[in-house]
């Protein structure tokens, strides 16, 4: 196992420590290790977007998920599509797998 997901916070492997937490997931924002800090703000997910830290212009946006497919940018175009997902997953995982 590469990460473990408690419904918060990102383990490495299968591990429950703190010690082991890579990133913090609040339903929004994911942030570097345990924290909460803005400063500390990798991306953000507005229900649609993943955007670059804690940005919410056009130019950031990194992943539009629409449906069961995450396409690269604020594109919907079939062929920028980067995953087709079989069933709903947490948006915490989407931010691994595009990491």
């Amino acid at each position: 196992m590469l990460y473990h997901f408690d419904g918060k916070y990102i383990y490495r492997g299968s591990s429950n420590y703190s010690s082991d937490i890579l990133y913090t997931y609040d339903g929004k924002y994911l942030y570097r290790g345990k924290s909460t800090y803005q400063s500390d703000i990798l991306y953000h997910f507005d229900g649609k977007h993943i955007y670059r830290g804690n940005s919410y212009y056009t130019s950031d946006i990194l992943y539009t998920l629409s449906g069961e497919h995450l396409y690269r940018g604020k594109s919907t175009y079939r062929s920028d599509i980067l995953f087709t997902l079989g069933r709903p997953m947490p948006v915490a995982i989407l931010f691994l797998l595009v990491l």
